[in-house]
């Protein structure tokens, strides 16, 4: 069983990712491609979902699924410092 300590450093770790990714976002200068940024948002909001999933307890194991959550940001993430860096070349 996951223990609440570690839960909420998974969820913390979620926020910190999404938050930089948040912060790339802002600095954008408008010449990133309107569909890589959907494909951002789309990662962010199954993030989203899947930390509502399990703070309502909708899965038998937590630990797996923050852990794909936090995957997950991480690839949002990484869209985004990927994108910055193209767009700045």
């Amino acid at each position: 069983m996951l223990s609440m300590k570690r839960e909420a450093e998974l969820a913390l770790r979620v926020k910190s990712l999404v938050l930089e990714g948040m912060e790339e976002l802002v600095k954008d200068d408008g010449t990133a491609d309107d569909k890589e940024w959907k494909k951002v948002a789309e990662v962010y909001s199954r993030c989203i979902c899947d930390l509502v999933a399990v703070i309502a307890d909708e899965h038998s194991d937590p630990e797996r699924i923050l852990k794909g959550t936090v995957a997950k940001a991480k690839i949002g993430y990484n869209m985004i410092g990927r994108k910055q860096t193209e767009y700045t070349k």
